[in-house]
């Protein structure tokens, strides 16, 4: 009996794993039958390229010929460089079975990596509470829209493979945590180790758990909790990585991430446990081996901040550790959408009833057991990054879903008063030779059934996404509905724009754009360009945007200096529809036209009432916001007036309009004479 419920265990086990990855790989390549199989029109553009450089040379390009001329980078030391090798792995490998062309093959990695994720949190989960919550666990990371917007397919991004990564590095944390053979922690804390130092090649977001470790090891130092088991699974992965830092993975000695910012809580943190741990065998400091121990991690720490002998945060990493932190005026950071604000309850919408729930009850509840403190505390961390900053709640997701498996398995220990009294019914009835009706059964259990429908069945499968229209103007998409409307690929203006580019224009002539068109002209054309979504260099960047936002002759003696012969322009996005609306506002603010700022909450009502008013002034008889002479004479506006046939440049000449069902998206400008 104990072997057939094994394999009936076993066949569940599996059975949810099939199902609950089979429903996340399906909704991920909902996109692909509306759009065809595309890239999204971003970062995978420029992954893309990487891949298929390695893929065809063997090695990872040391200088990238299209982007940030005329300095160029070093993809291998500013990029994650696992994620190249990964995505190239995978292709090779699906390259047996006939899958021969590379784009296709990325576009739907997403799709298929990254519900992966639902094995080690199925484990994770299983470890902790039991099968239940398991289950419940894997089919809400699933449907989490949270998760699914950034791994969808199309998305050849960092995120589809470094959070099933990092859940599998918590997992052998977890494990090595609770178990008591030695042999067996230091195998689990070396396999999370090697999970987060892979982790650490293909994302930043890795620091979740980075930091996260060394933050909960000295909270157990400091609860006078900490034993060698607990220091060995939650110290090894964080110094894995920062032993690969030394010179394994490039894109981490570049940023020096061993003497980084953040790594002087986990320098801090291992020397302390260590103190902690060896000073137990010193009789003259056993008995204050938690004070000495603090006292050693403090002075390391303020011997790293005192010297400042520390590589200092960059201003995306600032942002999301400090969301309210005021960067410099004109900083490129503030501008791009990615890090701006987080999204809390419209990604996570119906999935926070449980988790929130979940994670109440595991803190009052189990806050004792170190394992589940340890994901607790994670959860809230990744919370707070979530909130931070909008590419993070897909770090969250996971975490919300474990509680959400938790609450499942407390919601069960309250049920089972009512099953047993269901089943001492059914004995009593089977005695007489009777059965009890399938009706009365549902009766009985009435309350546990009604709360499992209420706050865990019905909230996991009706998650969704809440869009945000402006004007106070929401709706609300279940997940599948959102990954059915998600775009791929480019527009009907950009396809024309780039393949006239493509077939008009020599190989070795340079475009300037905007940056967030940098990624499209290289991989839809293969135009030199001077700036990029990657925005490594925003000195570069503030000088384009002074070229939009000035006259003429700035913008001509940019592309003098660049040796550019193109401008490109989208109008529609760059200048809306001449109503104040548009990416010129950030191109404004980087070109230092701006003194406040109409990025931050406690600027922008000034930004409004002054710096506003200096490109657009408001027209009580119609309505409108009017542009001024002064944002007409500038260079973007007055591209943006001559591409639609209004206006006259002097130093470009219109030689491409890329058309949008029949309305200007895209004007391409030639420097006259060049």
């Amino acid at each position: 009996m104990a072997d057939e419920g094994r394999i009936r265990g076993l066949i569940t086990d599996i059975l949810a794993l099939i199902l609950s990855y089979s429903l996340g790989a399906f909704i991920r390549i909902l996109p692909t039958f509306k759009y065809g199989a595309n890239l999204t029109a971003d970062d995978p553009l420029l992954h893309y390229r990487i891949t298929d450089y390695l893929v065809k040379t063997g090695h990872l390009p040391s200088y990238d010929p299209l982007s940030w001329h005329p300095w160029s980078y070093n993809p291998t030391e500013v990029l994650p460089v696992l994620h190249y090798y990964t995505g190239a792995a995978i292709y090779k490998l699906v390259s047996l079975f006939g899958f021969k062309d590379l784009y296709t093959v990325v576009v739907y990695i997403p799709a298929f990596f990254a519900p992966l994720i639902v094995i080690p949190l199925y484990l994770t989960a299983k470890e902790l509470w039991g099968r239940e919550a398991a289950v419940i666990s894997a089919f809400s990371i699933s449907l989490s829209w949270a998760y699914l917007s950034r791994s969808l397919a199309g998305w050849y991004r960092h995120e589809q493979f470094a959070i099933p990564l990092l859940m599998a590095s918590l997992y052998f944390t977890l494990k090595a945590m609770r178990t008591d053979e030695d042999w067996k922690v230091i195998v689990y804390s070396g396999l999370s180790g090697a999970f987060l130092v892979y982790a650490s090649g293909v994302w930043a977001g890795f620091r979740a758990l980075y930091d996260g470790y060394a933050l909960i090891l000295f909270l157990l130092l400091l609860l006078d909790r900490l034993d060698w088991r607990k220091a060995l699974a939650l110290g090894i992965p964080p110094l894995y990585v920062l032993i690969a830092s030394l010179g394994a993975l490039s894109n981490l000695a570049y940023r020096k991430l061993y003497m980084s910012f953040e790594s002087t809580l986990v320098w801090a943190s291992l020397l302390a446990a260590l103190v902690y741990l060896l000073s137990e065998r010193i009789p003259k400091v056993a008995g204050r081996r938690r004070e000495v121990s603090v006292v050693a991690g403090v002075a390391l720490l303020a011997i790293f901040l005192g010297l400042g002998i520390y590589q200092p945060l960059t201003g995306r990493l600032m942002r999301v550790l400090f969301p309210s932190v005021k960067l410099p005026q004109g900083n490129v950071v503030e501008t791009v959408a990615e890090h701006g604000a987080g999204e809390s309850f419209e990604s996570f919408t119906t999935l926070l009833i449980p988790a929130s729930l979940g994670l109440f009850f595991l803190i009052i509840e189990r806050w004792r057991k170190d394992e589940e403190l340890t994901l607790a505390l994670m959860t809230l961390i990744s919370l707070y990054f979530a909130v931070s900053i909008v590419r993070l709640p897909p770090l969250a997701a996971p975490f919300l879903a474990l509680c959400a498996g938790y609450f499942t398995q407390r919601l069960l220990i309250f049920s089972e008063p009512y099953i047993k009294r269901v089943r001492a019914l059914e004995r009593s009835k089977g005695r007489r030779g009777a059965s009890l009706p399938l009706k009365r059964k549902i009766y009985m259990l009435r309350v546990p059934i009604i709360l499992m429908l209420i706050l865990v069945i019905l909230p996991v499968a009706l998650q969704g996404h809440i869009r945000e229209y402006g004007g106070n103007l929401y709706s609300y998409a279940l997940s599948y509905e959102e990954a059915m409307s998600y775009p791929l690929g480019f527009s009907e203006g950009w396809i024309d724009a780039l393949n006239w580019l493509k077939s008009n224009t020599k190989p070795e002539e340079i475009a300037i754009s905007w940056w967030d068109y940098g990624y499209w002209m290289q991989f839809g054309s293969g135009k030199v360009t001077i700036a990029d979504g990657l925005t490594i260099n925003s000195s570069q960047i503030a000088l384009i945007a002074k070229g939009f936002m000035g006259p003429e002759e700035r913008m001509l003696d940019l592309a003098s200096r660049m040796n550019a012969s193109y401008v490109v322009v989208d109008v529609p996005a760059e200048v809306g529809n001449f109503q104040g609306g548009g990416k010129w506002i950030a191109i404004a603010w980087i070109a230092g036209e701006f003194q406040y700022s109409p990025y931050r909450s406690d600027e922008s009502s000034k930004w409004l009432t002054q710096d506003l008013r200096k490109f657009f002034y408001y027209d009580s008889m119609s309505g409108r916001y009017i542009p001024t002479d002064y944002a007409l004479n500038t260079t973007l506006y007055k591209m943006a007036l001559a591409s639609i046939g209004f206006g006259k440049m002097n130093y470009f000449e219109l030689v491409h309009v890329g058309k949008n069902q029949g309305y200007v998206e895209v004007a391409i400008f030639k420097v006259k004479g060049g």
